[in-house]
């Protein structure tokens, strides 16, 4: 058991949907993001014939590692999403082209996401959990891919896949299995239940 007490909580992650899944649950925690190329170390992973969902925990372990070396007594948490279309890798798109040609692929079909959090303290990978629910997206026609992907703008290029299950996305899914949590990027009751074993206690009165 580690200790959480009188230790810092830090997210190195500059995903909204993880900042707010947190500050929900009224987790204390700073934010310190690590800067670095995802796409390159992914792509690496993936030339070594990872699979995906190693590729998933590699690279929020990567991540929480480049947090962690600064900050060693700190619970440092990462977190990483692959979307995984019949073993096909999709990252975000870079633009409204890429967004629509990724929907189009999508529409009617299921996906998988593979989330993973890691927790870091002394440097070191402490525990890790890794989840891949599952997405279907209902059959949609290319006026309303073009109309969707005019209502949500910008936002379509913050994810792969381009769909806000919170949001506007609920309007293009179909189905899904596995923790609503896990979809917005982060498997949060697991790392609740990790933390609360180490000495978390949120919801006691102060």
């Amino acid at each position: 058991m580690y200790s959480i007490k009188q230790r810092s909580i830090i997210l190195a992650s500059t995903s909204f949907s993880r900042k707010t899944l947190l500050e929900n649950a009224s987790i204390k925690f700073t934010v310190h993001p690590s800067f670095i190329d995802e796409e390159s170390i992914k792509q690496s992973y993936i030339a070594e014939k990872k699979t995906l969902q190693e590729c998933a925990v590699l690279l929020a372990e990567t991540k929480g590692a480049y947090i962690a070396r600064n900050f060693p007594d700190a619970f440092v948490i990462s977190g990483d999403q692959i979307l995984d279309f019949g073993g096909r890798c999709f990252s975000k798109p870079k633009n409204q082209s890429q967004a629509k040609k990724q929907l189009l692929e999508l529409q009617g079909n299921s996906h998988n996401l593979h989330t993973s959090v890691v927790v870091f303290l002394h440097g070191k990978r402490i525990w890790h959990h890794l989840s891949s629910p599952k997405v279907t997206l209902r059959s949609l026609t290319v006026t309303e891919v073009n109309d969707y992907l005019g209502q949500l703008g910008n936002d379509a290029l913050k994810s792969p896949g381009c769909y806000q299950i919170e949001s506007l996305g609920c309007h293009i899914i179909n189905a899904y299995t596995g923790s609503f949590y896990d979809i917005l990027g982060l498997p949060l009751l697991p790392l609740l239940k990790f933390l609360r074993s180490n000495g978390l206690s949120a919801i006691e009165k102060e």
